[in-house]
């Protein structure tokens, strides 16, 4: 049996959109990163998505803030938690000495290796079934969504609020959603 979200008027997408990636989240990815306690990864849900991103390379805390949208409090706070973890190091930066650069440590990329590892295997379980076609199709309109939503402009969300009556049946966002 397949759970659907029923295509309703477009007014409703916003609602079904939002409980579409937040049962995506809970399904794939909370399971994932549950599992880092129990395997010595050290390291929690607030604090993954700085090593996802210093897998891209080597970042200066307040790149890592500019790229997660956090402030750089939040940011240092976590990254003392990931030195103290042994999955980051930091060194002088050498353009600027006054700045520091993080990088990951082998323990760092072998830990996350082993959460894309958890997430491709459920992905693979779930996209088994489906035909090429539909899984480059997904992976198009998603590509297509985070593209589009990266390039809103920061003004347009305060511009066009969500109408009243989709905006009061939109379920709160829970901190395990996050």
């Amino acid at each position: 049996m397949h759970a659907t979200i029923p295509t309703t008027r477009p007014a409703d997408l916003v609602g079904q959109l939002e409980l579409a990636f937040r049962q995506l989240g809970k399904r794939i990815y909370l399971p994932s990163l549950r599992s880092l306690p129990q395997s010595g990864f050290g390291v929690d849900k607030s604090t993954f998505m700085l090593i996802a991103v210093l897998d891209e390379g080597d970042a200066r805390p307040s790149d890592l803030a500019s790229a997660l949208e956090l402030d750089l409090s939040t940011v240092s706070r976590q990254v003392k938690h990931l030195e103290a973890a042994g999955l980051v190091v930091r060194r002088p930066d050498e353009v600027d000495g006054r700045a520091c650069v993080l990088s990951l440590t082998d323990q760092g990329r072998d830990g996350l290796s082993a959460v894309r590892t958890t997430r491709a295997k459920l992905l693979d379980a779930v996209l088994t079934d489906w035909p090429d076609e539909d899984r480059a199709d997904l992976l198009r309109l998603l590509e297509r969504l985070v593209t589009d939503v990266h390039n809103l402009p920061p003004q347009q969300a305060q511009d066009h609020p969500a109408p009243a009556d989709t905006a009061l049946r939109q379920p709160p966002i829970l901190e395990n959603d996050r």
